[in-house]
């Protein structure tokens, strides 16, 4: 293996990359075995063989190619929510979008919107721009790549109903542009989830509503209230771990009411704000959050009928559960 990055302690600066050997038509920088944990909401998962920060489309299908010809797998990360990465890291290379594609450009009656960049951020753009219907977003510690194969939502809403169109890099090296229609949004699905190595690097919104900013600003500020309210803040969640049932009460419910809040197994607790929420309380590991969903699944299943289908992402796709 060619190390050229020692493994970073500490408060990482990400630093240009030597451009050599193997590594040559890369311009962003790369690190060997990186600690992903730091790089998660749950702050959990094992090392990247080799962490890649792409910056530019280039880079990204430079990176395609090298792991291709390696026979490296290639794993994409956002900013980290959402996701459930293993204990022992993640082999090949991981492309971390969340300090790169970052565009976010008006045109018309649309928005294109680079593929890293954050939801909050978004949405304070698009309330600057006087540009109503994403004030939901504000919550949401993902980037528009991730939460579109997701199709995020909150309180309501969720990215397909603005969705115009996404651009994809595909395995074999084609930049490929399909429209919400196509990508099937559906409740935090889209047909990219069954493309897991399809890549998002760009995507389209068109908005609905024009309205004054500052009335767009209170509306966020009401949202992040409600959800500061309902759901464990300032500390190391993933975000909403189960669906919601499509018939039957929400996932939290169900979860409470088979005796789950506030449990725990190892460092992975139930919260006991909202019971679809786990948090990392300390030294949880993968495998503690994998046997805790499997407990509350099981559970959930034998007290009311009901399987709960995880929203969490795991890396690799090979996990168990």
């Amino acid at each position: 293996m060619e190390h050229f990055s020692a493994k970073p302690k500490g408060q990482v600066t990400i630093q240009p990359q030597l451009r050599s050997g193997i590594w040559r038509d890369v311009k962003g920088p790369v690190y060997a075995d990186y600690p992903l944990a730091s790089l998660t909401t749950w702050r959990i998962g094992g090392p990247a063989q080799f962490l890649a920060v792409p910056q530019d489309l280039e880079d990204v299908f430079a990176l395609h190619r090298l792991a291709a010809s390696r026979g490296w797998p290639l794993f994409f990360l956002g900013r980290g929510s959402n996701v459930l990465i293993a204990d022992t890291g993640l082999p090949g290379i991981t492309l971390h979008l969340a300090k790169s594609f970052q565009k976010l450009e008006r045109r018309g009656d649309t928005v294109r919107v680079g593929a890293g960049v954050a939801l909050p951020r978004l949405a304070r753009m698009m309330s600057d721009w006087g540009l109503g219907g994403f004030e939901f977003l504000a919550g949401i510690p993902g980037t528009a790549g991730a939460a579109v194969r997701l199709n995020a939502g909150a309180h309501g809403q969720d990215l397909g109903q603005s969705l115009r169109r996404v651009w994809v890099v595909t395995p074999d090296l084609k930049l490929n542009d399909l429209t919400a229609s196509e990508l099937a949004p559906g409740y935090r699905t889209s047909r990219l989830l069954q493309l897991p190595h399809w890549l998002v690097v760009e995507t389209e919104f068109v908005f609905r509503e024009e309205m004054s900013p500052e009335k767009i600003h209170r509306r966020m500020r009401e949202l992040l209230e409600e959800r500061r309210e309902r759901q464990p803040a300032n500390l190391h969640t993933c975000g909403s771990v189960f669906q919601n049932p499509p018939n039957g009460p929400p996932a939290g419910r169900l979860i409470e009411e088979a005796g789950w809040k506030g449990r725990s197994l190892g460092g992975a607790q139930v919260s006991r704000k909202h019971a679809n929420f786990i948090i990392n309380r300390g030294g949880a590991t993968a495998e503690d959050m994998v046997s805790l969903m499997t407990a509350i699944q099981d559970s959930v299943l034998t007290q009311f009928g009901i399987r709960l289908k995880r929203e969490v992402v795991f890396l690799p796709q090979d996990m168990p559960l």
